[in-house]
């Protein structure tokens, strides 16, 4: 419960500290007093976004202040899981400053928005005047039939098994996407792969083929060349092998008469040897070395298909043939590939299987809750001021075309949500049929409506303050007091703020306070005080009678301020 607001240099108030109680209390005022910035203060502490153009002007910075205690069950969780430590109380405080530095602290210590959002969800629910209006969108009957139902486990399972089913879903679908872009390509791998293969490529090769070619294109050259180191060292009549044989011989005649020469005789001798294998191996590749015209095109028809592979793949041989066995590669994937989509579907039937399931389950806990929506609604319109209203939940089938078709079975569609459409329908004319709500309401009827329609979804302890910012716009006389019992009715369980311009609700109130704004000094400030009884007789004199107020308007008052 809120017990104590704070709020400072925030749009046309300058410092108001206000204490609240149990049960149900009522702010009034002149229009314009500033009763709704209370609320928009609050909205801060409830979570909301907070903006530098509601800083007071001349001021830096402007803050709100909550303090709560018998806080509801389910924040100590929210706030233990983001490491804040509470007791019996909270204290929940919002800076806002012009330079864009805005601070949020909960007691104490500095909190991020999205965990106060989280908190403050569970602390207070804002009902803004023009909130009955969401009634004419018929989307947000399923969220109000969800919450009488209270199926926020259910539903939040939902939410799970379709967010599983759709990742299957999603994967699935690139890997079918893939395979199909595969196929399409199937042929041209296929000749990729064959072509390659076919021209046995080496890594190397190209360098051997040319080192070919230049022998083939010399060879001549290499021929001669060769013939005439034989012919020097071996052949010729001045042959160096011949001359230097013959003084080997007369050079160890030598040795043996200084044995001192043996040394030299041995490295002629090897010297020898080694011209006697060179001139071998001059001959023996003179013999091997020759022009061949045929021999010579086939490596030129070679190179020019590793020249034409080159160029048709943009790369060298090494990359043509990484290349060749990632072809392969992805030729094999392809049936890996249809073994995995026929995994993936597998899995999908059986996350839709499971998803479906848990759609069904969900929509037979809500249409046992819509039956008992309907009796519980017309009980409450009729409490309200309306006897004569039929009020229905009709369920339809979500339109079957859709993105997703795998998500449809048996005309229903699948969403995060379920499968149900959901739409109230109402006639509040005894013998007229029931239409659409949001095509056939009045204002009045619904703002009543709607406050029916919380009183019977808000479950005790769950939210410890609910602000009612003008939920009696649109109404007057009789309807006005039945609508404002509803709100004493809630605030058994609930502790509610409301604004109200309307005497009828403001005389049932437990606390009532005033909103005042002065001038003082060529400066607008906001004042709110708590009334007194007589303050408050005071006070529903002046929302009854306007301007003037004649003793018969104050006696009024007493008899409102009484029959609370």
């Amino acid at each position: 419960m809120l017990r104590e607001l704070r709020i400072k240099n925030f749009a046309v108030i300058d410092e108001v500290a206000l204490e609240l109680k149990p049960a149900l209390n009522i702010l009034t005022g002149e229009t314009g007093a500033g009763k709704s910035i209370i609320l928009n203060a609050l909205g801060l502490i409830a979570g909301e976004r907070g903006a530098s153009d509601i800083i007071r002007n001349g001021e830096d910075e402007a803050t709100v202040e909550a303090l709560f205690d018998g806080l509801p069950a389910g924040i100590d969780s929210i706030l233990s899981e983001a490491g804040f430590q509470v007791d019996d109380e909270l204290v929940i405080k919002r800076v806002l400053s012009r330079s864009g530095k805005n601070r949020i602290y909960i007691n104490g210590s500095l909190c991020p928005l999205a965990v106060l959002a989280a908190a403050g969800s569970a602390l207070v629910h804002i009902y803004g005047q023009h909130e009955h209006h969401t009634l004419l969108q018929a989307e947000t009957h399923l969220h109000l039939l969800d919450a009488f139902a209270d199926v926020a486990a259910a539903t939040k399972t939902m939410k799970e098994r379709y967010g599983a089913l759709t990742q299957v879903w999603n994967a699935l679908r690139e890997a079918r996407e893939s395979l199909e872009a595969r196929r399409r390509e199937r042929g041209l791998l296929e000749a990729q792969a064959e072509e390659i293969a076919q021209a046995r490529l080496r890594a190397g090769e190209e360098e051997e083929m040319r080192a070919d070619k230049e022998i083939m294109v010399h060879s001549e050259k290499l021929h001669q060349g060769c013939r005439e180191g034989e012919e020097l060292l071996y052949e010729g009549d001045a042959a160096l092998v011949s001359g230097l044989s013959k003084y080997t011989v007369r050079l160890r005649e030598l040795a043996i008469i200084d044995p001192n020469l043996k040394p030299t005789v041995d490295l002629l001798e090897s010297s020898l040897a080694q011209l006697q294998e060179a001139a071998a191996q001059l001959r023996h590749y003179a013999e091997r070395v020759h022009f061949d015209p045929r021999a010579l095109e086939q490596v030129e028809d070679r190179l020019a298909e590793i020249q034409r592979l080159k160029r048709k793949y943009n790369a060298g041989v090494e990359d043509i043939l990484r290349r060749h066995d990632e072809i392969k590669l992805s030729l094999e994937g392809l049936e890996r590939g249809e073994e995995q989509i026929a995994g993936l579907e597998k899995t999908f039937a059986e996350a839709r299987q499971v998803a479906w399931e848990c759609a069904e389950k969900l929509s037979h806990e809500r249409q046992r809750a819509a039956k008992k929506l309907t009796r519980d609604m017309e009980r409450e319109v009729k409490a309200l001021g309306m006897p004569e209203t039929r009020f229905e939940v009709r369920f339809f089938t979500q339109d079957d075309k859709a993105d997703e078709p795998p998500f449809f079975v048996a005309g229903k569609r699948l969403t995060d949500r379920g499968m149900d459409q959901v739409e109230f329908y109402f006639s509040p004319n005894p013998g007229e049929p029931v239409k659409p709500l949001a095509k056939i309401a009045s204002g009045g009827e619904l703002s009543r409506l709607m406050l029916g329609l919380k009183a019977l979804v808000l479950t005790p302890g769950v939210v410890s303050t609910l602000l009612f910012d003008e939920v009696d716009a649109g109404i007057g006389g009789r309807v006005a007091e039945i609508v404002g019992k509803k709100l004493k009715q809630v605030a058994a369980h609930h502790q509610v703020i409301s604004v109200t311009h309307l005497p009828q609700i403001a005389a049932l109130a437990d606390n009532h306070y005033v909103v005042q704004k002065a001038v003082e000094k060529g400066r607008t400030f906001t004042r709110v005080k708590q009334l007194s009884e007589r303050e408050r007789v005071a006070e529903l004199a002046r929302m009854l009678g306007g301007v003037k107020i004649t003793e018969q308007t104050r006696k009024h008052a007493e008899e409102l301020a009484r029959g609370k």
